[in-house]
């Protein structure tokens, strides 16, 4: 048998199921978003162009594409190519801030021949690869040269992404550091000292801005240094934490007044937000909450959804189409989404434990991690649970940058399980 077809004989099947269905609901909803709205007298005309569709329909045939070749070629190949994948990723971030097209307050894209292009998506897979590469050697590295390694690798795109600026997606290279250390034998216990400084960012934020008293962040201070003392660390590691600590409480204020205007709204009208920002700031995570309520148990009906025919739902194509799901496809199309969702990264997690070869597994870690921040703060925004961020939905929203790399990620997954035994 030809080796390529032996290597798709032995893909996931559950893990390609899941992908399969998940895109066919995102191309379904995306093209609810398309079709005129049938009101009690009239016709409402959909505010999103029929081509929005069309064009997420080629993304996904060329996501497929994507994830085949991602299956056929031998994973240790992007284990070799890893670091230069992350030195071109860095490269395309600083060209973005240089020469990109400017659109809603920021820097986002590139264009190519009329083809747009979101570098900051490309750096998710490419941050993956070279992390995955610095930790599959982790047998003759300490935990605390690991971690070291991770957040060099880290700096940089995190950086470059939030001066775009894009708060959200810089987030979600910290959310893949830390699974993938914790896999490579970090402890549990240094990963959470380490997280320290951001909680102690959150405290005072909220003591400043929220309760305009400093007392709060005074007292999270004096806190830490009890456990720290409690934990029994080297002195040093003690000093650094606590160091590390103070000045991001006092960097926070500063960081607090580059934000642009609508950033620093949005985070303010989840802390309080109130009846007439229900019309401002808060107007889209209202609309998000109403549709996927008023959905109940079976939905309206494909097609029949109010909140997204009217256009009261504002992005209902891109970040809100999780909305647009729980108004026409109800509770149980909520439940059937997350379900596979959570089948591909169960999927994924099966993968990592089961590859034989260390650079296999920290990538199927890293595609689950991906997954799992992205999908758990895109459907917390849409409930009101967290501020709106402009995080896509992976496979559902559209977006071709988000779909060529989603697609990717699941042929990693299907490339990792196949390649098992391999060492």
């Amino acid at each position: 048998m030809n080796p390529l077809f032996a290597i798709l004989g032995r893909i996931d099947v559950p893990a390609f199921l899941a992908w399969a269905g998940l895109v066919v609901f995102g191309l379904a909803a995306v093209y609810s978003c398309t079709v005129d709205y049938q009101a009690a007298d009239e016709i409402v005309a959909s505010t999103v162009p029929r081509a929005v569709f069309t064009g997420q329909l080629v993304w996904a045939l060329l996501g497929t594409l994507v994830m085949l070749l991602t299956v056929l070629i031998p994973y240790r190949h992007f284990e070799t190519f890893a670091y230069v994948a992350y030195a071109l990723s860095l490269v395309l971030l600083v060209l973005v801030l240089l020469v990109g097209a400017e659109a809603g307050g920021g820097r986002r894209w590139l264009s190519f021949a009329g083809l747009s292009v979101q570098p900051s998506e490309l750096a998710k897979v490419a941050y993956i690869f070279a992390l995955a590469r610095l930790l599959a050697g982790r047998s003759s590295r300490s935990p605390l040269l690991m971690v070291s390694g991770a957040l060099l690798l880290m700096i940089g795109p995190v950086m470059l992404v939030a001066r775009e600026p894009d708060l959200g997606t810089s987030l979600v290279f910290i959310a893949l550091s830390v699974p993938m250390l914790f896999f490579a034998g970090v402890s549990a216990r240094l990963i959470l000292a380490l997280a320290s400084p951001a909680i102690s960012a959150l405290v005072i934020f909220s003591s400043q801005q929220v309760l305009d008293a400093v007392w709060p962040w005074v007292a999270y201070v004096i806190v830490l240094m009890g456990v720290l003392y409690a934990s029994r660390l080297y002195i040093v590691q003690s000093m650094v934490l606590m160091g590390a600590n103070v000045m991001v409480g006092l960097a926070v204020p500063l960081v607090w007044t580059r934000l642009q205007p609508y950033q620093q709204a949005r985070i303010l009208s989840f802390f309080d937000p109130t009846e007439s920002d229900r019309l401002n700031y808060g107007y889209q995570t209202f609309q998000s909450k109403v549709a996927i309520g008023s959905g109940g148990l079976l939905g309206k009906g494909y097609l029949e959804g109010s909140q997204k025919g009217l256009a009261f739902l504002p992005e209902r194509h891109t970040d809100f189409v999780f909305s647009v799901i729980g108004e026409e496809f109800g509770l149980i199309g909520v439940w059937l989404v997350l379900a596979l969702f959570l089948l591909l990264i169960a999927r994924s997690l099966r993968a990592a434990r089961i590859s034989r070869r260390s650079f296999g597994a920290m990538l199927a870690v890293g595609v689950a991690s991906y997954f799992t921040f992205q999908v758990l703060v895109n459907i917390a925004i849409t409930v009101g649970l967290l501020p709106v961020t402009g995080l896509p939905l992976p496979l559902l929203s559209k977006g071709g940058s988000s779909m060529l790399v989603s697609c990717m990620m699941v042929g990693l997954v299907l490339n990792v399980s196949a390649r098992w035994s391999e060492v």
